[in-house]
């Protein structure tokens, strides 16, 4: 990378840091998992044929990270990909001024270490390791003998792995002495990022405006319809509890238009009115075993005359944990489920907890029924039935 400006040879040098640091490089070889690969957004080395299989470029068009994501498009479609060291091969300035570097290095940061499932992780973890030490040091006469050392072991630490790569990646040695302020001022592009996206403002770079994705408005039908039906569970709580395996229509829901990433990040959008019938799986960690006797059945008689699309119910779970669950849905569910972590379709929707809950959706967004559990034979049965008439001419 060539450098510059202040800014450059402060913040530049830290992309080798923090993929070395932290993504596992034996792993991401062993491995075509997408949440273990990562690239150069400005060198991509790949054969033809791969690149147009996989999709290439257009399966991110809502991003601005083809470093980070287009790796995982090519793993998504059962290639395998690498990193290697290019210094002796090619070169980049990859910015010119003080604030095309803060604006650069931000543009893309909610995508990667400013996510915010990934960002507090991120902040401790750089704080921790690499600032904190050396304001121990500072503060040296006040430390005991073994918490001195620790602070110089751990200043070491934090150094070394700088001043080896100032040889190979021919970095500069300034930027490398000034490690710690530039973590700092690398986390404080992530948090502004991060703010910024929560604003609603709109990312600019190169004249163009990326503006946020937006949250799907919640119809006043629903509303409606979810504040009865929550009256109702609470004045008949054993009428509300016996519909765990049975078929309940429910031509008053109404099923908003939404997008969700599944378990591979890719986004799915589910808009009405749409042209075919929508069956819409639900489930959490204790009830998705129950998904696969609906679905097969349906599958097997109506085949592509229905849209079939599930929805983990992940609501709850701490965000560190996030690439832990996708990852493991990956090796579970090798077909596409969407990942629903802040409950933003869920809220609108009815759901029992611990039970596979099935919703099947007109065209226009209507939800015709829903039922719970396990696919019992009267159950299944009525539900297919619901579905051949919903289909009929």
């Amino acid at each position: 990378q060539k450098l510059g400006t202040f800014s450059e040879r402060l913040l530049i040098p830290l992309i080798h840091f923090i993929l070395l640091g932290f993504l596992p490089i034996r792993t991401m070889r062993r491995t075509r998992w997408p949440s273990m690969s990562a690239g150069c957004g400005q060198l991509f080395i790949t054969r033809r044929y791969a690149y147009e299989q996989c999709g290439g470029h257009a399966m991110l068009r809502d991003s601005l990270h083809d470093g980070l994501k287009l790796p995982r498009v090519f793993r998504r479609a059962g290639f395998s990909t690498d990193l290697f060291d290019a210094t002796d091969l090619a070169t980049c300035r990859m910015y010119h001024t003080n604030s095309d570097t803060w604006r650069g290095l931000g543009k893309n940061a909610t995508e990667g270490l400013a996510a915010p499932g990934t960002i507090l992780p991120m902040t401790a973890f750089l704080l921790g390791g690499q600032v904190l030490p050396l304001v121990l040091l500072a503060f040296a006469p006040m430390l005991s003998t073994i918490a001195l050392r620790l602070a110089i072991l751990a200043t070491l630490c934090a150094f070394v792995p700088r001043l080896i790569a100032v040889r190979l990646f021919r970095q500069p040695l300034g930027g490398a002495l000034l490690h710690p302020l530039g973590v700092i001022a690398l986390l404080a592009i992530q948090w502004l990022a991060l703010a910024k996206k929560f604003a609603g403002r709109p990312m600019e770079w190169k004249g163009r405006s990326y503006a946020p994705a937006p949250v799907p408005a919640k119809p006043a039908t629903a509303r409606v319809a979810l504040l009865l039906l929550g009256l109702s569970t609470l004045a008949f709580p054993a009428q509300a509890a016996s519909l765990a395996n049975a078929v309940v229509a429910s031509p008053n829901l109404v099923c908003p238009s939404f997008e969700l990433r599944d378990q591979f990040e890719v986004l799915h959008k589910v808009s009405f009115p749409r042209t075919n019938l929508l069956v819409l799986t639900v489930a959490d960690k204790q009830g998705h075993e129950q998904v696969d006797g609906w679905v097969m059945p349906l599958k097997e008689r109506f085949g592509e005359r229905i849209a079939i699309a599930g929805i983990a119910d992940v609501r709850g779970v701490p965000s560190l944990w996030h690439g832990s669950i996708r990852d493991k849905f990956q090796k579970l569910r090798p077909h596409p489920v969407m990942m629903d972590w802040n409950g933003q379709v869920l809220k609108l929707l009815p759901v029992e907890k611990h039970r596979a809950n099935v919703y099947l959706i007109n065209r226009d967004g209507v939800v015709l029924f829903r039922t719970m559990g396990k696919a019992s034979k009267d159950p299944l049965k009525t539900v297919l039935a619901s579905v051949e008439r919903a289909l009929a001419p």
